[in-house]
Parts: structure tokens; sequence; C-alpha cells
């Protein structure tokens, strides 16, 4: 009698156990692009398709990055991203390892992401959320859409409101500033300068200088030389994909060729490590405090 008492009492305590755990609500959530995704309520394998992604998952995830299974390469930040799974190139990730690791959430970009792989993913009935980060105001959107995704909302109101603050302290510092007139580079076989849609010409903008490409319809032009010296900046200042020293010589090296520019003659041509500006994270507000050091030369 007492060991079907025990028996029964056992069974009771799973079925409770069952019935208490959370169950997981399915719910859809509007993308960047119009496109509604049906979600789980809690997805737990995620796949990032651009490093700054990663960086914002991990970010909002906190103590549970393990949920994160699948990466681009080049996402190296945290450290602990080195060592998911990489899905591919940057530019062109690989479509059946994504279908491999039978995610229940992949992350992706306007930014970096091509429309055809996003449409293949769709198609494949895999449940992709997109963001827009060209402005600030799209940044601050998708960092509350992953939020929205990854069910981690409480912690993305405190990541906006951080940058929010972070944001508008640099603005402050700003006023009377005397404007200068910078380009940032960020590729260099070929030239590739920040334009005006880019969220990196309202960067310039916050600490107080105005963007030589503020009137460019690309996001990121390739200037001729000519543009160049007739635009004349007083800052260039070099935004690196990586830290390769052959790289970084070479990007510095070809403004040599003109000394007639006001950032030569004057030695304001300035390096800084280029994901802390171009990843569109909370290590934004990072990116913003270097380059307002290296334009106005503050310590």
């Amino acid at each position: 009698m007492k060991k079907h008492f025990r028996y029964c009492s056992i069974s009771a305590f799973i079925i409770l156990s069952i019935l208490l755990v959370p169950l997981a609500h399915p719910r859809d959530l509007a993308d960047a692009t119009g496109v509604r995704v049906h979600l789980t309520d809690t997805p737990r394998r995620i796949i990032t398709l651009a490093p700054s992604l990663g960086e914002l998952a991990a970010d909002l995830l906190n103590d549970q990055i393990e949920r994160i299974i699948g990466v681009r390469d080049f996402t190296d930040y945290p450290p602990i991203l080195k060592r998911v799974e990489s899905i591919g190139p940057y530019f062109k990730f690989n479509l059946e390892k994504v279908a491999s690791l039978r995610p229940d959430l992949i992350l992706a970009t306007t930014d970096g992401n091509a429309k055809d792989q996003i449409s293949h993913l769709r198609e494949l009935g895999l449940p992709i959320v997109v963001v827009a980060t060209e402005s600030l105001q799209g940044i601050e959107a998708s960092i509350e859409l992953c939020a929205q995704a990854l069910n981690a909302q409480d912690r993305g109101k405190k990541i906006l409101e951080q940058l929010r603050k972070g944001i508008q302290n640099i603005r402050d510092r700003a006023r009377g500033r005397i404007k200068r007139k910078i380009i940032l580079q960020v590729g260099e076989d070929p030239l590739v300068v920040v334009g005006k849609k880019s969220f990196l010409n309202e960067a310039i903008e916050i600490i107080g200088s105005s963007n030589a490409y503020n009137d460019a319809s690309a996001h990121y032009p390739r200037p001729s030389p000519e543009d160049i010296l007739q635009r004349n900046p007083e800052v260039i200042v070099i935004l690196p994909m990586s830290e390769n020293p052959m790289l970084i010589r070479k990007m510095i090296g070809r403004w040599t060729r003109f000394p007639g520019l006001m950032a030569v003659k004057n030695h304001q041509i300035k390096k800084m490590p280029g994901d802390l500006l171009l990843r569109p994270t909370l290590r934004l507000l990072e990116g913003l405090a270097l380059l307002e050091r290296a334009v106005y030369d503050e310590k």
C-alpha cells in the first residue's frame, strides 16, 4: 500500500511539474520589411546574420548567450561568440548550413543581407526577423524589434535608455563647437566613404561636425580623387574593417598623394577601430566618444 502510494505521489509530482512548465505561446511580429513573422514565445535556437546582430542579441540575452547557435564570420564580440558555429561569409552566408541548424529565430538586416537570401529562408519556412539600421531612429527600432523577437523587452528598454542618454550627453558637449568638415573612410580598394543615407552621417552631426559627403545620394559613395580634392576635408577618419597592419598602412598611405588637402597639410588623418562605429549596437556610444576625440584632438 505504501509502495503504491509512493508511485502515485511520484506520478502526481511529474504531472504537476509538466503543468507548471511555461508553455511556448506562438505570436506574430511585424519586422522592418512589413512581413509578419510567426514566432514562439522564447526562441531557443537563434542565428544572427550580421556581426552587429550577434552582438546585440548577446547583449539582450545577457546570461543566456548559449541560445545563439549560429553567427556570421567576423562575429567577435563578445569574445564568447567566436566559439559559436559560423554560417559563412558576411555578404553570402550558407543557406544549407542555416537550415541544418534548425533555428527557431533568425535575425537579419537590410544593411548587409541580400534580399534573395532572405527570400530563400522565408520560402523554407524559417522564422526570420529583418531590421533596418540606416538611421539612428532605425537603430532604436531595431533594438526594440530584436528585444521583442527574443522576448527580452525589459532588457531592450534598458539598452535603449542607455543609448539615448549617452547620445544626448555627446550632443550636449558638442554645443558651441566650431564644425569641422570630415570624411569617414570605410573602404580602401575601391575608396568608400560615408554618405548621407547612413546612420554614420548622423554620428558626425552628433559630435558637432559636418560630413563632406552629406549631399551624396548613396549610403556609401565611391568618390574619385578629384572629388575629394574639391571637397577638401579638414579631417579624414579611417575606419578599417580589421586591424590588419598592411591594410591600415595602405589606407593611411593613400592620402600622402594629396599634399594639398587640408587634412594632410594639418596632419589630420586619424584612425579608430571600425567596429565601434560600424556596428549599430550599444557600443556605438564608445565609438562616438572616440570619434569626438579624434576629430577635436581631445584627450
